[in-house]
């Protein structure tokens, strides 16, 4: 009699088992996922190629890093602790660089999209501004305007990492995100002129004038 308890339990329990991992099983099958496209669009890819092309081999540069991978709150108790990291918890740094031996972040980057100031961004940047300053991590702020330009990547970034010196301008093209090339004018009234092209020519089409006037942080004009 006890033998068939026993093998009667041991049934229960199996068949419970296995209704519980059948269950998982066809939840798992329900939820289907998609791609959702590049992590970058194509302003924020040729920020990207541009940034790490001044940087070179002084420093990796990566994107979209979660907060919470970089920096986690000082907090004198577990409520303190909570409250700080939800705080964080959704949000994450544009673009960081870190140092090529030990990968500890140098100094955070974020990209002003253009869009117009609303109540979200005003927010996204005062918590950007708290904690880099909280975790000593320096702060650039640069905008899609800017972006194209290694030189002045480059003047912004030498103050926070060693090695990265001044050098010719170079451009990544603004529709495609792929270097741009110096070519002069063969024909028309621009003859013997320079100025920028994309380097997929003639997949993409883009050109720019080689003394594109771009506006610097103290509001005074460099070529």
């Amino acid at each position: 009699m006890e033998n068939i308890i026993i093998i009667f339990v041991l049934l229960v329990i199996f068949f419970i088992l296995a209704q519980k991992k059948l269950v998982k099983q066809d939840l798992l099958k329900e939820s289907n996922y998609k791609k959702k496209g590049p992590l970058l669009n194509l302003k924020e890819g040729a920020f990207f190629n541009a940034l790490k092309t001044a940087v070179g081999d002084n420093g990796v540069v990566m994107t979209k890093v979660s907060m919470t991978s970089v920096v986690g709150p000082e907090a004198r108790n577990k409520k303190q602790w909570f409250v700080a990291n939800q705080r964080i918890a959704k949000s994450y740094f544009d673009y960081v660089v870190c140092d090529p031996r030990t990968m500890e972040v140098r100094v955070v980057i974020e990209l002003d999209n253009g869009l117009e100031l609303n109540k979200g961004k005003v927010e996204r940047e005062k918590l950007l501004i708290h904690v880099c300053k909280s975790a000593g991590i320096p702060l650039i702020g640069t905008s899609v305007r800017h972006s194209y330009q290694v030189s002045r990547l480059r003047r912004l970034l030498a103050a926070h990492i060693d090695l990265i010196e001044e050098d010719g301008d170079i451009r990544f093209c603004k529709k495609c995100g792929s270097p741009m090339v110096i070519r002069i004018a063969s024909v028309g009234e621009h003859k013997g002129r320079r100025f920028f092209t994309c380097s997929r020519q003639p997949q993409c089409t883009y050109t720019e004038n080689y003394n594109v006037v771009f506006e610097t942080e103290d509001g005074a004009h460099e070529e």
